[in-house]
């Protein structure tokens, strides 16, 4: 996606370098009142700062291929499966934050909307002979080039015997190795993540474009929504809007605990916020916890990631490699 986008969520290019705000939430309720004045009267009380966030989830964690027919059919394939476990989980209600995500990236990725519904359709009345899929994780370590890059591959599949092998194939040949499940959490935090369009929608319409996000107004939002951080992205990104106007590769990018994610969705979608795409991710924890490849274990790194996104059991794939480009 752009980043791997080896699953139905991703976004944004992985050489995308971004500016973060950084919230400290422990203070929002003493600041909400009057945030914009202090903030105009330079009160540092709430803990905003920029700086160079050189490993943004969207942009660096997960990659998507060029949109070529064979990635954009297998990209198609992948959501509309996640959209048929998601509905099956929930008998299609709409109202389950899961399906409500399943849809959202399957958009992101321009599965037609009959496709969606089929999907949804399928999931909510299953045949009896279709078997069930389910996700399942693997965590590993393969070569770096100053060391092992720590991976976590998320799957959704109907035959774990065939997956578990392919997997292991994928990451043996590579010269890495499985871990036991869970092995690389002390790297890794599990966050929601929402991708918020850049322009607000009006109420009338639902696909028509209205004015520009406002910084101030969103995080004040955001904050109230249970958000944690709040990237609003480089200034200097380069443009990649849509027909319609919203810059789809360049989202404002929000953090929260997992479990507060199908709240911070909804007070999004009230103050007229679009939420192109959400999940619960794995994200690096720390700075100190990337490994930085040289132009060669870059080459091998993305010939790796290349082969993972071409399985279609492999959904996701997170890691801590940083890629020569993102070095500043």
């Amino acid at each position: 996606m752009n980043a791997i986008l080896t699953g139905p969520l991703a976004l944004a290019s992985r050489r995308l370098h971004c500016w973060r705000y950084m919230s400290a939430v422990a203070l929002h309720n003493n600041l909400m009142p009057s945030r914009r004045q202090q903030n105009q009267n330079n009160n540092h009380n709430l803990q905003i700062s920029r700086h160079m966030a050189g490993h943004n989830k969207w942009s660096k964690i997960k990659r998507k291929k060029a949109a070529n027919d064979v990635a954009r059919a297998r990209d198609h394939t992948k959501a509309a499966r996640a959209i048929e476990v998601a509905s099956r989980s929930c008998q299609g209600d709409m109202a389950d934050i899961s399906l409500q995500s399943a849809v959202a990236a399957a958009r992101a990725v321009q599965l037609p909307k009959e496709r969606i519904e089929k999907a949804i359709e399928r999931g909510a009345n299953p045949n009896a002979k279709d078997e069930l899929s389910v996700i399942r994780r693997y965590d590993g370590m393969v070569p770096g080039s100053n060391g092992k890059v720590a991976v976590i591959i998320e799957t959704l599949t109907e035959n774990k015997n065939r997956t578990a092998a392919n997997v292991r194939h994928l990451v043996t040949k590579i010269g890495g190795e499985l871990l036991p499940t869970g092995a690389n959490d002390w790297l890794f935090e599990h966050v929601g993540v929402v991708c918020v369009s850049r322009n607000k929608h009006t109420n009338e319409e639902e696909n028509a474009t209205g004015e520009p996000v406002d910084e101030d107004e969103l995080l004040e939002c955001a904050l109230d929504g249970g958000a944690t951080d709040v990237d609003f992205g480089a200034e200097e990104d380069e443009d990649t809007s849509n027909a319609e106007g919203d810059n789809i590769d360049n989202p404002i990018v929000i953090k929260c605990e997992t479990s507060g994610l199908l709240r911070l969705v909804q007070s999004l979608k009230t103050d007229g916020y679009v939420s192109s795409q959400f999940d619960n991710q794995w994200l690096v924890r720390s700075d100190d916890n990337k490994v930085i490849l040289n132009e060669e274990g870059s080459d091998k790194f993305e010939k790796f990631l290349d082969s993972m996104d071409e399985d279609l059991d492999v959904t996701n794939v997170y890691h801590n490699a940083t890629f020569p480009e993102e070095v500043s």
